[in-house]
Formats: C-alpha cells, sequence, structure tokens
C-alpha cells in the first residue's frame, strides 16, 4: 500500500543527497561534471531517441538520468557520500570508518613534549 509513497520518499531523498553532494566543496569537479554533462544531455533537443516517438523517446532520457547519477553518486568520495547520508538521517556519522579518518587535505594540530 505504502510502496508508492516509500518511492516518492527515496526519490526525494536522492533529490536532497545530489543538491548537497553538488554544493559540497570537497567533491571532486569530475563527479560535477558528470552530473551537469547528465542534465544537459537530459535538456538537450540532441538524443540518441527522439523524444517524439512515443516510448523510445522518453525511455533515452530515463537512462541518461539514472545513469549518470549513478556514475555521479560512484565518483564522489564514498566518505563524503556517507557523511551526506547520515546527515539527512539525522544520525551521526560512524567514527570508526576508516575511509573518515584518512580524510585528503586534512592535518591534525597537536604540541608535542617529552616525557623523562
Amino acid at each position: 500500500m505504502f510502496g508508492k509513497f516509500s518511492l516518492l520518499s527515496q526519490l526525494w531523498r536522492s533529490a536532497r543527497l545530489t543538491y548537497r553532494l553538488l554544493r559540497d566543496s570537497r567533491v571532486p569537479l569530475l563527479a560535477k561534471v558528470v552530473f551537469y554533462a547528465t542534465a544537459i544531455y537530459v535538456v538537450s533537443p540532441l538524443d540518441f531517441a527522439p523524444d517524439w516517438i512515443p516510448v523510445l523517446g522518453q525511455g533515452d532520457d530515463l537512462v541518461a538520468i539514472l545513469a549518470g547519477l549513478n556514475l555521479f553518486f560512484r565518483a564522489c568520495p564514498s566518505w563524503i557520500v556517507k557523511e551526506h547520508e547520515a546527515d539527512l538521517d539525522g544520525r551521526l556519522p560512524e567514527s570508526g570508518d576508516a575511509e573518515r579518518r584518512a580524510r585528503p587535505g586534512e592535518t591534525i594540530d597537536g604540541a608535542y613534549r617529552r616525557v623523562a
């Protein structure tokens, strides 16, 4: 009975995750290019199958959207995706995640002292 609503909630969640990832400066430029190239293809009048063909025209746009989003999510670092998913779910990200501990470009500030 609630199958339709869960699909809509998954679509809404994916849209919010995509928006957050696009705004995150830690996401590589290549991943963002994949997303924007997909969006340009969908709105472009040039298609593999013209839109005036009843099923095939819209089918190639749907396949392009699904494939483009899949490539976009795979091109994003998994620890960033997990971080945003955890934030969307209202939970803390897993602190024991090895990928999260080793973020490129981050340093740990500390003072060293010698104990005799």
